[in-house]
């Protein structure tokens, strides 16, 4: 274990995932989602690919036991992918990143729910600390001005359907882990993802011109390059360590939102922001406190 390596592994995860969610945000009004969606997915094959090939685990990265669960994973990810990048043709890069913060804690909702596993009340109390937070951010776009911009809302809603399929998709990636490898759950992942983003071709795709091709072919190997950073952190350092810097990516959609789009977010998200935060960090270092701890 390397606690740094860990650490920078892990804030280069949330740049190069910022980086994509930007270039996304300045697409998004003239190429369509499932086009975006292909883009990503499948062009983001291509590093972790090579990445698996250096590692000589490609092989067992096409052994599966479980090829309907990849499939279901697929599809519920795809869609909180679409959801996502939608999100980002009407509202703020940092407006529609903060609220993707409420993954974990649905994540914690769907565990009770789906794997009926036994959830602790400080879990449910980061929840409850959480939802708080998401209620505040979103308080702007419930008042009179937002209400009259146009889009504001259909964003706002296509963020939270995003962040609640992510959270569907962690739980089923909880299941998968049981039986398959890290480097089949990306690989099947990104696959399914080409065909869905693929199947949306005759409902109007666009011809790119020369700058968007560049973006989305920079989306696609900056999300590839991200899942690998992300692996790489919880490889050299436990979970708890690392989770906390995830936040930063909040840092990046907003220094990224302000020189490249001129979005300044209000007030009130960072402080509903402040809340999501200190609800994920505390409960990802309760966990790493409630862990059993190995004797030598």
């Amino acid at each position: 274990m390397n606690a740094i390596a860990g650490i920078l592994f892990q804030l280069g995860a949330t740049l190069t995932f910022a980086i994509m969610s930007a270039l996304v945000r300045a697409v998004a009004d003239d190429v369509p989602s499932g086009e975006i969606v292909f883009a990503r997915s499948f062009l983001g094959l291509l590093p972790v690919v090579v990445w698996l090939a250096w590692r000589g685990e490609l092989r067992s990265a096409l052994v599966t036991r479980s090829p309907f669960g990849h499939v279901v994973r697929g599809t519920v990810g795809v869609g909180a992918m679409w959801a996502g990048f939608a999100a980002l043709a009407f509202i703020p890069l940092a407006e529609a990143v903060a609220i993707t913060y409420v993954t974990p804690l649905v994540a914690v909702v769907l565990a009770a729910l789906l794997l009926r596993e036994r959830v602790p009340n400080y879990r449910w109390c980061a929840v409850a600390v959480g939802f708080l937070g998401i209620l505040i951010m979103l308080w702007p776009a419930f008042s009179p001005n937002d209400l009259r911009t146009e889009g504001v809302l259909i964003g706002v809603g296509f963020a939270l359907a995003g962040a609640v399929g992510a959270g569907f998709a962690v739980t089923q990636v909880r299941r998968l882990t049981q039986t398959e490898t890290t480097g089949a759950i990306v690989f099947y992942f990104s696959s399914v993802a080409s065909v869905a983003g693929l199947a949306t071709a005759p409902f109007g795709w666009t011809l790119p011109s020369w700058r968007e091709g560049l973006a989305l072919a920079s989306i696609g190997i900056a999300g590839g390059l991200g899942q690998i950073f992300l692996t790489a952190a919880n490889r050299h350092a436990p979970a708890s360590v690392v989770a906390p810097f995830n936040y930063a990516t909040l840092l990046w959609a907003v220094m990224f939102g302000a020189i490249f789009f001129h979005e300044w977010p209000h007030p009130l998200m960072f402080c509903g922001a402040a809340l999501v935060v200190a609800a994920g960090a505390g409960l990802a270092w309760r966990e790493h406190r409630r862990a059993p701890r190995t004797v030598p």
